[in-house]
């Protein structure tokens, strides 16, 4: 198995929603990453809980795909970053966002979209493909 493969787990403790990435953030498994998000997030979700001390790598469509993420939560549900690697840091820092402050720039407690609206310009559209996430 490759040691940068994208892993996620998911894990639920009532309302409170946790992604625990690991691995290759980028345009070959960004797909995966949104499809199994999708599926964890749902209307009982109160609170989501994004670990990203795992990811060893991220790219625009990683960045795009946690962006997106952010939009499957309920109106209202805050958006929290446990832990951030240091390689996500950085690719962070060099778009211009503060992953770190994800919850005032999701769409649920910032309408106007400004982190959608800064992730869409930074990143092309993802094209399809498969993933093995």
């Amino acid at each position: 198995m490759n040691e940068h493969a994208l892993t996620i787990k998911t894990s639920r403790d009532g309302p409170v929603c946790v992604l625990t990435v690991s691995g290759d953030l980028d345009l070959s498994q960004a797909d995966g990453f949104l499809q199994l998000a999708a599926r964890a997030i749902d209307g009982r979700t109160e609170r989501l809980v994004l670990d990203l001390a795992g990811v060893t790598f991220l790219d625009c469509a990683g960045v795009r795909a946690l962006a997106i993420a952010t939009r499957f939560v309920p109106r209202g549900c805050p958006v929290v970053v446990r832990s951030l690697s240091p390689t996500a840091r950085r690719i962070l820092e060099l778009v211009g966002l503060d992953l770190e402050h994800l919850a005032e720039l999701s769409p649920a407690s910032n309408p106007s979209g400004q982190w959608h609206a800064a992730v869409s310009a930074a990143a092309p559209a993802a094209t399809g493909g498969d993933t093995d996430a």
